[in-house]
């Protein structure tokens, strides 16, 4: 496999690139299972995520993550005593063995001190199968569970739909925040105590806009050329990020479905119609327990942290119920996670279909 040179996210989202061949990309995750030393038999049939990444639904988003990795991560147990000049030396030892994952096709952002910026894919299994090899050659620490995440999912948008629509993205998101499947208390709140480093920064309500001309974000017929960036995310498990993706990948094209819907074509009309029933539940739901309407932008002040604020009461039901299993508020965590998976097992029904029909022919 060819040399992948270092390139920032931006850089990607702005110039443009093409996502891998399915070949190109099963080579990455078997290379990198190899490395770690996971089981590669028979993997790719289990998922069939060639055949999913040679044959994309025409109705499916495309997915991207960053993983960002803090030195706080890496140092070892009393390094808060060592001087700035032996952590940078330990540090750049470190990142030798991170620097192997960019020759083996993970390309690496810029921030802190590494980030994975795993290339778009097709499927939710395809960066979860990276995740996990990662993870299994220790560079991915499980025991730290606050790694930074960004979610990009090609097809969604603000700008290129009915101004109705448009704040049903952030109903997404916000769903996906009250899983707790790849957030807790601490990081909806994390600007309170970081304030240059924090999913703030270059988003509203944790949503960056790209609004771009690359090739992977566009469907078959190159018509959807939009992504949406989530930010509030963090990688907490495997078994987290694993729903996440998943959850966000169906929902996903339900939303895109519905913001570009397409009246002469009866799955759009169908995809449109699940997501619609799900935003007005789950808006429900969220009023239901007193929270802000996820509809709305959600705004906080780091700059006042005495003044109440929509995520920090979510950040507070997140964490009791956490806590308190048997809490209302875990009841709330339970509704939020029960309609979701409700909602993703529609819309994978409809748009999984023809491609497990077709595999299984095959």
């Amino acid at each position: 496999m060819q040399e992948k040179q270092s390139i920032s996210a931006d850089e990607r989202y702005e110039e443009g690139k093409e996502m891998l061949s399915a070949e190109d990309r099963l080579g990455i995750i078997k290379g990198l299972r190899k490395k770690a030393g996971l089981e590669t038999a028979n993997f790719t049939t289990h998922q069939f995520l060639e055949h999913k990444e040679n044959n994309p639904s025409p109705y499916g988003v495309t997915l991207g993550i960053e993983i960002e990795i803090p030195e706080e991560s890496v140092l070892p147990t009393g390094s808060r005593s060592w001087s700035r000049e032996k952590k940078d030396e330990f540090l750049n030892e470190e990142r030798k063995k991170y620097e192997e994952t960019e020759k083996m096709g993970v390309p690496r952002d810029t921030d802190q001190f590494w980030e994975f910026a795993n290339l778009p894919a097709h499927n939710p299994e395809t960066l979860a199968r990276e995740a996990e090899a990662l993870i299994g050659m220790e560079l991915i620490d499980k025991k730290y569970a606050k790694f930074p995440l960004h979610v990009t999912i090609g097809g969604i948008t603000f700008t290129h739909c009915p101004a109705k629509k448009r704040e049903d993205a952030l109903v997404l998101i916000r769903a996906m925040d009250a899983t707790g499947w790849c957030t807790d208390g601490d990081r909806l709140t994390r600007l309170y105590h970081d304030k240059e480093s924090n999913w703030m920064v270059k988003s509203r309500s944790g949503i960056l806009e790209r609004d771009t001309n690359e090739n992977f974000l566009a469907d078959k017929n190159g018509q959807i050329k939009t992504a949406l960036e989530f930010r509030t995310p963090q990688l907490q498990s495997l078994f987290g990020l694993d729903r996440y993706l998943r959850s966000v990948y169906y929902l996903g094209s339900a939303l895109r479905a519905y913001q570009n819907i397409d009246e002469k074509d009866q799955i759009s009309k169908n995809l449109s119609k699940i997501w619609e029933k799900f935003s007005k539940e789950c808006v429900t739901i969220f009023e239901q327990y007193g929270l802000e309407s996820p509809r709305k932008w959600w705004e906080i002040d780091f700059l006042n942290p005495n003044e109440d604020s929509p995520f920090k009461d979510l950040a507070k039901l997140l964490d009791k119920a956490k806590n308190d299993t048997k809490s209302r508020k875990a009841q709330f965590v339970h509704d939020i996670r029960l309609l979701i998976i409700q909602t993703r097992s529609e819309v994978k029904e409809i748009i999984e279909k023809d491609r497990e029909e077709k595999y299984t022919k095959d």
